[in-house]
């Protein structure tokens, strides 16, 4: 156990300097299985094919064992029903069932699939640094809380309101749910308090 009581992966806020002692939401993807998400095509061509219908899907892994194969990736994330929880074999897909797939559910609803990084605390915000795959803008975002990212992540953002407010929903294969959280445009908000941002975007919500 390296360090005083801590370990090497401790995200404290001693260790890791995250602020108030927060531990960050850490997403985990298996770095042999996953593929590289830099290009649009690694969002939308299929990873795998079904061990038990033999449909072409996307399939994933963590580290500690989690494992999700997809019909499609991004929200509202689709489970393939064969084998949603399976323990199966996983096997390339066929180029025919890769090349014939409908625009995705994610495409419609507005989402755009992004490049994270973990966060890093700078004033009272956390700081994400994304890159938009679809335009190949880089740019950082303002978040209530910490991220830890571990490898390659796929994650989507919707583009940002009138109020410079944002969404971005990541897949915690770990806990085999949907993980999103808001975020606020840097240029319009890091000068004011986290705190008062997040409360005014939580009042105007519920109104």
């Amino acid at each position: 156990m390296p360090g005083n009581n801590h370990y090497a992966d401790c995200l404290c806020g001693w260790c890791v300097k995250m602020g108030r002692g927060r531990r960050a939401r850490a997403i985990y993807w298996s770095p042999d299985r996953s593929p590289t998400f830099t290009t649009y095509a690694s969002f939308t061509i299929p990873n795998a094919a079904c061990p038990v219908c033999g449909a072409s899907v996307f399939f994933y892994q963590s580290p500690f064992g989690g494992r999700v194969f997809f019909d499609e990736l991004g929200p509202p994330w689709p489970k393939h029903p064969c084998t949603d929880n399976a323990a199966s074999p996983v096997s390339r897909p066929s180029s025919s069932g890769a090349s014939r797939r409908p625009v995705p559910a994610w495409r419609k609803n507005g989402w755009e699939p992004i490049t994270l990084q973990s966060s890093r605390m700078i004033g009272n915000w956390h700081i994400l640094p994304v890159k938009n795959i679809i335009t190949g803008l880089y740019f950082d975002v303002l978040a209530d809380e910490a991220l830890r990212v571990d490898g390659e992540v796929c994650a989507f953002m919707k583009p940002w309101d009138a109020n410079g407010w944002s969404q971005i929903s990541i897949f915690n294969l770990d806990r085999e749910r949907e993980t999103s959280f808001n975020i606020f445009q840097r240029k319009r908000f890091e000068r004011f308090s986290r705190v008062d941002a997040v409360a005014t975007r939580r009042r105007r919500a519920k109104s």
